[in-house]
């Protein structure tokens, strides 16, 4: 290897130890900042160029050494893993998360539940039996019966606004679905004009996998690369970003409860649903489509009940004055049952008309009974049983979502935990890194000064001697 030869890989030496020390120190400064992926510089061999011997062709091993490029370290099956594991994640908490506020509404078990106001309502038609004449006991019937529709219309519409929350919530996260997608487009777009022009895209593409697995946490997407470093999204078959365009989702049905079931919400592109499966979108399908309505109509069940079994009693008896017992509470639901009675006399207390025995006031005491509360409904259920299914039906369900809440979330955890591993910075290995290279570089700066030292001795020392 010629003089020129040595000093050019010298050269090249220095060259790619200083590009690597620069990648391990951009690696070291981002070492806490989400979505980084460490980098690598790429190194390889130069070979010389063939002598120019006319007989004997022929050329040397190593002309130093070439940077090919600098590339991620980003597991393209462990970062799809990733973000299956969190989409699962976001779907369970989002629902979860909705259940257990409207699970305070219920206030069960405990004094100021459901349940204790009917235990409360019941023993004061208890009290007014025993006096049927004291216009105090028919007083507190009233106002328990009122303090009872005041509950029921306290959870149906808690039931109703939580509804609402969460279908708010629901259109924030198409929002910020349809943001997304559209900055991912974006990205796609300037990191296919960087590979096409050899341009880095290394930080280009950790913004561009921070938004997939956002998108994934939002509604499932699912990524697929493309050739030129452009991905394409999709959700159950639906295409939201392909390349350069992206598609708007709208959030379509149903405003309030009440429409639910006949208009549930639906996400859709244009006039084409979107099966959503996972993401916090379905989380929130999920309890708008089916938890919440199916509460709301459990509850409003037990106001029927109660309004039935009581009205039935007490239209059977009489008041005081000897008038035949109207209905005792109106309405069809949770949020409009009501006491229509406004009076002690109003209350029909007797069996018959002209006497005071106070028979039919127990007997809507006795409704307390599940059993005697379902003979009168004609077999079926009463509002404590219906009460107590409903409670317990939530109770259950939500168990089982904290249950699989919390083992999804060790699954994230893994999956996080190996693309960290994979493609997060470890400072110890960068240090070693920079250090090795640091010494290549004081390698190839030595044999330039070498290479420099014996150049100036053969042009300005040689032949001097003797002079």
């Amino acid at each position: 290897m010629s003089t020129f030869g040595t000093l050019n890989t010298a050269v090249t030496g220095l060259l790619a130890s200083q590009r690597a020390m620069d990648t391990a120190g951009q690696n070291v400064v981002n070492a806490n900042t989400p979505g980084y992926s460490r980098q690598r510089v790429l190194l390889s061999a130069i070979g010389a160029t063939p002598s120019a011997s006319l007989h004997t062709g022929g050329k040397n091993p190593v002309g130093g050494v070439q940077v090919d490029g600098v590339i991620r370290i980003r597991d393209a099956f462990l970062e799809a893993t990733r973000a299956a594991a969190g989409s699962r994640h976001q779907a369970l908490s989002a629902q979860e998360s909705t259940l257990s506020t409207t699970e305070l509404l219920l206030a069960e078990p405990g004094p100021t539940g459901l349940q204790a106001g009917l235990d409360s309502f019941y023993a004061a038609w208890h009290e007014l039996s025993l006096s049927p004449t004291d216009s105090a006991s028919g007083s507190v019937v009233i106002e328990r019966g009122g303090g009872l529709t005041d509950q029921l219309h306290t959870v149906g519409n808690g039931i109703a606004n939580e509804w609402s929350s969460a279908r708010t919530r629901l259109q924030q996260v198409v929002d910020q679905t349809n943001q997304a997608a559209e900055d991912l487009a974006t990205l796609n777009t300037q990191i296919a004009a960087g590979t096409t022009a050899g341009r880095p895209v290394n930080e280009l593409m950790d913004q561009r996998d921070t938004l997939v697995r956002k998108l994934a946490d939002l509604i499932g997407g699912y990524a697929v690369p493309g050739q030129d470093g452009a991905v394409s999204v999709s959700v159950n078959g639906i295409t939201l970003v392909s390349g350069s365009t992206a598609q708007t989702l709208t959030l379509t049905g149903a405003g309030d409860i009440d429409n639910a079931v006949s208009s549930p919400p639906t996400i859709t592109w244009g006039s084409v649903a979107v099966p959503v499966e996972s993401g916090a979108a379905a989380g929130y399908l999920s309890a708008l489509r089916t938890d919440l309505p199916n509460l709301s109509a459990s509850v409003d069940a037990v106001a029927v009940a109660l309004r039935d079994a009581v009205n039935t009693v007490h239209t059977s008896g009489f008041t005081l004055a000897g008038a035949a017992g109207g209905a005792f509470f109106s309405g069809t639901t949770a949020r409009n049952i009501a006491v229509v009675p406004t009076t002690p006399g109003q209350l029909a207390v007797a069996g018959s008309a002209g006497t005071v025995d106070g028979s039919v006031a127990r007997q809507i005491g006795e409704l307390s009974s599940d059993t005697t509360v379902s003979t009168v409904l004609g077999g079926t259920d009463g509002p404590s049983a219906l009460w107590r299914k409903a409670a317990t039906g939530l109770g259950t369900q939500l168990q089982s979502l904290k249950a699989a809440v919390a083992a999804q979330g060790s699954v994230l955890d893994a999956a996080e935990d190996a693309v960290n591993s994979d493609a997060g910075v470890n400072l110890d290995e960068e240090m070693t890194g920079m250090l090795l290279f640091q010494r290549a570089y004081q390698a190839s700066a030595r044999v330039i000064s070498t290479i420099d030292e014996m150049l100036d001795t053969l042009i300005n020392r040689t032949g001097t001697v003797g002079r």
